[in-house]
């Protein structure tokens, strides 16, 4: 069901998931409209309609289905690109100002995401700022919670400890919070914001 990009948008939306993000990025960054922004895992594209107008902003997707959806209902507000984020788009695309993993980490395995984040890394401006946001494992969170992570999609989520050593293995500077606060139904999430 969740392939279908307005279905998941429809089930993001039901569970405040995407509301989260929202949230999130409203009170962990800082855009404005002359910014370079990469989102990586950007599905159907939706969060384009919440962020600044004038940004530069380039979305990356292995889902094809998505990305085609993207490209129809928001192409005309951003690029959108049907591959991975490697080092080779990280020295095609360098310069970004912030980049977004929104619920994406928790999808790669450690020795994967090592490698994507140095490209990260690479690919941010010397002021850039990686914003990631995932469902984190913590101890007392609520039994829904723990049982919506247990059942999601990602193999890889983390406690709020595996999220930052990941994060400090490419940035030397990481600010990693847990907010359990911003959906409907109870859930944990960890919000990073990395510099170099």
């Amino acid at each position: 069901m969740l392939k279908h990009p307005v279905l998941y948008q429809a089930y993001q939306n039901a569970g405040g998931f995407f509301g989260a993000r929202i949230k999130a990025i409203r009170d962990y960054l800082t855009l404005r409209p002359d910014m370079r922004i990469i989102d990586i895992g950007c599905g159907p594209g939706y969060i384009l309609r919440h962020l600044p107008e004038g940004i530069d902003y380039t979305g990356f997707d292995v889902d094809e289905t998505y990305v085609a959806y993207a490209r129809r209902s928001f192409g005309h507000l951003g690029a959108f690109h049907c591959r991975h984020f490697d080092a080779a788009a990280a020295q095609e695309f360098a310069g970004a100002d912030v980049v977004m993993m929104n619920g994406v980490l928790h999808h790669i395995s450690d020795d994967e995401l090592k490698t994507t984040l140095a490209a990260i890394r690479e690919v941010l401006a010397d002021d850039g700022v990686l914003f990631t946001l995932d469902g984190c494992y913590c101890e007392g969170q609520s039994r829904i919670a723990k049982w919506l992570l247990d059942n999601d999609r990602g193999n890889f989520i983390r406690d709020r400890n595996g999220y930052y050593h990941l994060l400090r293995s490419a940035f030397p500077q990481v600010n990693l919070v847990i907010r359990d606060n911003y959906s409907r139904v109870p859930y944990t999430f960890a919000i990073g914001v990395s510099q170099k």
